[in-house]
């Protein structure tokens, strides 16, 4: 009986760091705020503004597919004048970055914000 028992508790010893790091990693890996836009805004010949720059994955462990993108410009009281959404065309590697490119119409004394709105992490190669 003793030793069925203390089968059990080395078991239990050796599966529960396991069992722990797989749920530390999944937590980690879906946080969205791992993803960092970084921009700055053109102006075009034609009298449009276009976000340029890239989103830095600050993943480990996986790579962000299927990115969608939400840009809103804000006017200086603090609301939202437009709002653009804009898809990330190909995989944003893991501790790697992709450049991105929004057009959008000017807006006088607007600022920009960038909210990721949907990822997919992923760990395999497409």
């Amino acid at each position: 009986m003793r030793q069925s028992w203390a089968l059990v508790a080395m078991l239990l010893v050796l599966a529960g760091p396991s069992v722990v790091l797989a749920e530390n990693v999944t937590i980690v890996t879906l946080d969205a705020s791992l993803l960092r836009p970084e921009f700055k805004v053109e102006r075009t010949r034609t009298g449009q503004a276009r976000l340029v720059g890239y989103l830095y994955n600050h993943n480990e462990l996986r790579n962000a597919a299927n990115v969608l993108l939400r840009v809103e410009q804000v006017s200086p009281a603090g609301s939202v004048i437009n709002s653009y959404q804009s898809r990330i065309v190909g995989d944003v590697l893991s501790r790697g970055r992709m450049p991105f490119t929004v057009q959008m119409a000017e807006a006088e004394g607007a600022t920009y914000r960038i909210v990721v709105e949907t990822v997919d992490w992923v760990m395999e190669c497409r």
